[in-house]
């Protein structure tokens, strides 16, 4: 799962989709304990807990009360700070994953792990996206509506942005627009045309 395989690609799109219909009927759960073990042990640690506290946000608070009662001592979690669970949480991963694999089998937690995976691997996606556009071009993308960064047209392989079709699409906004300003002025004028015919109407009934 980390650092990105892009010969498996094909794997992170199914957790990435799995994430978002939150359908993951066919995936093997003990595959899921595997990626999720070499994401902790091979990620960055901010990039873990920005992901950590971004799952925790989108639990529900009984899935996180939950959790925090299930974590051993000395892993203290407070399920109203998803910052604080998220830190928690990457450093038992950290220091004891057999344990947090233990927290994690809680009945009213079974599809956290699932759901975590599903989320690294849309990062995964992301975060290899924006490496191949900043080989290309030299600079990183900037994201779109908050983190993750999702390319358009979904993750097609060698997927490339052409600047080319970004400037035509530019210049016919602006056609658009030029159009819209002729249409409203020409509105404009046979609005007074109407407004002088009704006052010359009036007039003349007097």
């Amino acid at each position: 799962m980390w650092p990105f395989d892009q010969n498996n690609q094909p794997m992170y799109q199914q957790y990435a989709q799995a994430y978002d219909t939150g359908n993951y009927y066919g995936i093997d759960n003990n595959q899921v304990w595997g990626h999720l073990f070499q994401f902790m042990q091979g990620a960055p640690a901010d990039m873990q807990q920005r992901i950590y506290q971004q799952h925790f946000e989108q639990m529900p608070f009984e899935q996180r009360m939950a959790l925090a009662q299930q974590m051993p001592q000395g892993y203290y979690m407070d399920p109203n700070d998803t910052w604080s669970m998220a830190q928690s949480f990457h450093r038992l991963g950290q220091e004891q994953p057999g344990l947090l694999q233990r927290a994690l089998s809680h009945p009213l937690l079974t599809g956290a792990a699932l759901g975590l995976v599903g989320l690294v691997a849309k990062h995964a996606l992301a975060h290899q996206h924006n490496m191949v556009y900043q080989e290309q071009y030299g600079y990183p993308q900037q994201p779109q509506f908050g983190y993750p960064q999702q390319p358009p047209y979904g993750y097609n392989q060698g997927f490339q942005p052409d600047p080319y079709a970004q400037q035509q699409l530019y210049q016919e906004r602006r056609e658009i627009q030029e159009e819209r300003r002729e249409l409203r002025q020409e509105e404009r004028y046979l609005e007074r045309e109407e407004e002088r015919e009704r006052h010359h109407h009036h007039h003349n009934e007097w």
